[in-house]
């Protein structure tokens, strides 16, 4: 597939706020919480961290029992005023950012964010998504997400991100550091500043060793694709057990970058496996689903289109590439 360019994160990359099915927003200035919301679990999650607060549990088990009955009596709930604490002007703030990162009219997404950001003026989402709306300059907006992350950095201090690091997602009041960080990479490799998208992937990882974002997709991506097979392969064996098209597909990709055709010929078959609709777009006989929305099953073909995407500077940057998986194809269709 010539040309095959990283066009966006889909499936894990979301628009800039783009919530379908959500309600937004605000009325009458009260806070209303969306339906559907991609940010449910995240509400709850901050109302969990808020209801064990200054609490003591002997064991895991007597912390389950206490969340548990929290939840039977409601108090969890997306829609509920939650645990005290849930109205102080941080949590006011972060709710209004999250109505505002899926809404989709900028008008009033820019209104919920300077609401958010009056009442926590260190609000992340909120001000990322003031920085998306009204900084039109791609450069300049690079800039003020350095400013900003850096701002959080010394706000969280050091001695947090020491304690903290490797497992930063778990730690739910990060996440709007995650997704700032997130965005700023993607910002990056759009503008073709590659080493540093790398690095801000990294330390992605590097602070969430899980990766629930999918980080490591892009920055597969990128190590392929300037042929830094040494990192590519420290990645791929980081997360041994990722079997999903991109990282089947990069460690075909990966040995064939490395010389071994033979390892290459076997990978290349198990990435076949993995998806093999990412072989039938390369051969023109699958085009890209008039509905894609970025989201994706393991196996299917919005997935091989994601695959595509991530793996866009291989195909890019290595020109070798793609005419060895076409000289395979042959055998590749009859197996």
């Amino acid at each position: 597939m010539a040309g095959a360019k990283k066009t966006g994160k889909s499936g894990k990359k979301k628009r800039r706020r783009g919530g379908s099915g959500s309600q937004s927003a605000a009325q009458g200035g009260e806070l209303l919480t969306p339906r559907f919301s991609r940010f449910d679990t995240e509400r709850i999650n901050r109302k969990i961290a808020k209801l064990v607060e200054g609490e003591n549990f002997s064991d895991m088990d007597e912390l389950d029992s206490f969340i548990n009955r929290a939840m039977s009596e409601g108090v969890l709930d997306a829609g509920s005023s939650g645990p005290a604490g849930m109205d102080e002007p941080v949590e006011q703030a972060q709710e209004l950012a999250f109505q505002a990162m899926e809404e989709p009219d900028d008008r009033k997404a820019l209104e919920l964010a300077r609401r958010a950001l009056k009442l926590d003026p260190e609000c992340i989402d909120a001000r990322s998504v003031e920085l998306q709306i009204t900084v039109d300059d791609l450069q300049e907006r690079v800039k003020a997400f350095q400013v900003m992350l850096k701002q959080a950095r010394k706000a969280m201090g050091k001695e947090f991100f020491e304690e903290n690091k490797g497992q930063f997602w778990g730690v739910v009041t990060t996440r709007p550091y995650m997704r700032a960080l997130e965005y700023l990479a993607d910002l990056l490799v759009s503008l073709e500043r590659f080493d540093e998208a790398i690095a801000v992937y990294e330390e992605m990882i590097d602070l969430n060793s899980e990766d629930n974002q999918g980080a490591r997709d892009s920055l597969l991506g990128l190590y392929l694709g300037e042929g830094d097979v040494l990192k590519a392969r420290s990645l791929l064996n980081r997360y041994l057990k990722d079997d999903l098209a991109v990282f089947s597909w990069g460690r075909a990709i990966e040995r064939f970058l490395s010389g071994d055709m033979a390892e290459a010929r076997e990978a290349l078959k198990r990435a076949v496996r993995a998806n093999a609709f990412v072989l039938a777009i390369m051969a023109g006989i699958e085009d890209m689903p008039e509905d894609y929305d970025g989201g994706f099953s393991p196996g299917d073909i919005n997935e091989a289109w994601y695959c595509l995407m991530e793996l866009g500077p291989v195909w890019e940057k290595q020109p070798d590439v793609l005419p060895w998986i076409a000289s395979e194809m042959p055998w590749l269709i009859e197996s």
